[in-house]
């Protein structure tokens, strides 16, 4: 490797410049001279974040084909520098970092909306190698990035026939003493974990521990050793663990070390039964698991000091047992039917997980009905959900237009309520369907609603309808000391201030500082007193919105204008 002069150490990434899209920023780790590569207490290999074209110009292919190269050859002269140049810090990573790159997860396999080229060219030599090399030379924070394949677009072509030959990804679960903390994405490969030796602490050191889209072998051995791996015996320092996105794994039994205080397990798609027994255990997340609502799924969970349970999945009552729910403070994503077939959809783990986490002050519940043609069989399914006394604090994701009477049922069941946001993320065009069951019951202006200790309410998505409208109304009709609400128009409506409906007090123009869909949507802001001046922007205080606003009176709506490089 030539050296360079105007090679510069790798600046970490809290430290890096803002983006510009005069100067966009640049791949990391292709011009490192020979001293910076033998003697750098901290090694960075990065893919630009922002390609152009999302990753479908040759040029970033190719950037990212260098790149592997010269990860190879500076790890290869580090490891023949010697043992007394150890790596405090490497990154390799070869995602492209921007937001905008999401990753869809999917049953028949994942994909990331933008393409990495570069990924077939990741082979199972060069994971092995730097996984080796992260093993031996690494005393701090190790990151590793290795994309999924990109989909594979088909072509009108009789060569087209043939499905291309797939990658395939294969390494070993590595085991190092000396890292504190190790973040590996690795492209879906297939991962074998070896066993521990008895006694043995493969990570002594280890802190933080991130494993995503990877496949463990379904195994039971896998499965014992994975669970040995990263219990107390393995890894007595562990604070924070996340499995994401790993798919093979039916069982995770894990008798955790005294010092894990989060755990996350997001997508682990195939894990049918869960053993978990953390005695310092405070925030635990579990989102997608769907097989833990299967009918045979098993949870056995022992968490004395758990405050936090984010659970969207959660296995039968009868199959369930959970040490520490009466402990717990804030309860989120907990998954509700709003309607459903007796027998076949069931709210009962989440009716369990309410009734015994009786302490909750903070709930956050996703509401919908199932995907249906057929309505007539439909019945209601909010009214076995507990009275809830204690929750101050409500975040509801409706996800349906046509829930007015669920969404009331709930909110008639928090009877000390102060705070309450409604979401309605996928509203739909008024329903043609006489079988549904909106045609059936009842809507807001029917429902027995007493909110009078509400001081903020908060609705997005909203649409100029009736419905809706009804939902604003009978929100601030019901809370008598109601200091404040906000809301914001679904994507692409309008509504003209006047048209708002409330009772007392008055609407204004506002900026919510805050954006899910990360557009400028028209918002309004509802509070007791007098009206404002005419064009009088609201911004809330202490925060600062994603994209500068400018407020036309003349119109009511609120414009973005245009951006330069120093808003960036």
């Amino acid at each position: 490797m030539q050296p360079s002069s105007s090679a510069a150490p790798p600046a970490s990434p809290s430290s890096m410049p803002p983006l510009n899209f005069d100067n966009p920023s640049k791949i990391v780790g292709l011009d490192y001279s020979d001293d910076h590569v033998l003697h750098a207490p901290s090694l960075r290999f990065a893919v630009t974040p922002t390609p152009f074209g999302a990753g479908t110009g040759a040029r970033d292919t190719d950037d990212g084909r260098r790149l592997i190269a010269a990860v190879d050859a500076a790890l290869a002269r580090r490891s023949a520098a010697g043992d007394d140049v150890d790596v405090d810090d490497l990154e390799i990573n070869f995602v492209y970092g921007s937001p905008r790159n999401r990753y869809i997860g999917m049953a028949s396999g994942g994909f990331y909306l933008f393409r990495h080229g570069h990924a077939a060219d990741i082979t199972s030599r060069h994971v092995a190698a730097w996984l080796r090399f992260a093993e031996r030379r690494v005393t701090g924070r190790f990151t590793l990035a290795v994309p999924v394949l990109p989909r594979q677009h088909a072509k009108k072509t009789a060569a087209a026939a043939l499905p291309p030959p797939e990658r395939k990804l294969y390494a070993e679960m590595p085991a190092s003493a000396t890292c504190s903390a190790m973040s590996l994405t690795l492209g879906n490969a297939t991962v074998s974990v070896p066993a521990v030796p008895a006694g043995a602490a493969a990570f002594g050191a280890l802190a933080d521990l991130h494993l995503s889209h990877a496949r463990i072998p379904a195994t039971g051995a896998n499965e014992r050793n994975l669970g040995d791996m990263l219990s107390a015996g393995s890894c007595p320092r562990l604070r924070r663990l996340r499995l994401e996105h790993v798919a093979g794994l039916a069982a995770l039994r894990l008798r955790a070390a005294a010092t894990l205080e989060e755990l996350r397990l997001n997508n682990v798609r195939d894990m049918a039964a869960l053993e978990l027994d953390a005695p310092w255990l405070r925030a635990l997340h579990v989102a997608d698991c769907y097989k833990l609502a299967s009918d045979d799924a098993t949870v056995a969970v022992s968490a004395p000091r758990l405050e936090t349970l984010a659970c969207a999945d959660m296995c039968r009552p009868e199959r369930l047992r959970f040490d520490g729910a009466a402990n717990v403070r804030r309860l989120d994503k907990i998954f509700l039917w709003s309607h459903g077939r007796p027998g076949v959809y069931s709210n009962a783990g989440a009716v369990w997980l309410l009734q015994h986490c009786s302490a909750a002050n903070s709930l956050g519940v996703h509401i919908s009905p199932p995907v249906a043609k057929n309505w007539k069989d439909m019945e209601e399914m909010m009214s076995p959900v507990p009275q809830l006394p204690n929750i101050t604090s409500l975040t509801i994701d409706a996800q349906w237009q046509h829930l007015e009477a669920s969404v009331a049922k709930l909110i008639a069941k928090c009877s000390r309520l102060e705070r309450l946001t409604i979401d309605i993320s996928r509203p739909c065009d008024p329903c043609s369907n006489p079988r549904c069951f909106c045609y059936r019951e009842a809507g807001w202006d029917d429902q027995n609603i007493s909110l009078e200790h509400l001081r903020e309410g908060k609705i997005t998505g909203l649409r100029p309808s009736d419905d809706h409208l009804s939902l604003v109304q009978r929100v601030i009709a019901s809370a008598p000391a109601l200091e404040r609400m906000t809301v914001e128009l679904y994507i692409g409506k309008e509504l003209d201030c006047s048209s708002i409906p409330c009772n007392r007090g008055h609407w204004a123009p506002c900026v919510s500082g805050q954006s899910s869909r990360r557009v400028c949507n028209q918002a309004y802001e509802w509070t007791p007193g007098k009206k404002r001046d005419a064009g009088q922007l609201v911004v809330h205080p202490g925060k600062r919105s994603l994209h500068p606003l400018l407020f036309c009176s003349k119109t009511s709506c609120v414009l973005p204008r245009k951006r330069s490089n120093e808003d960036l």
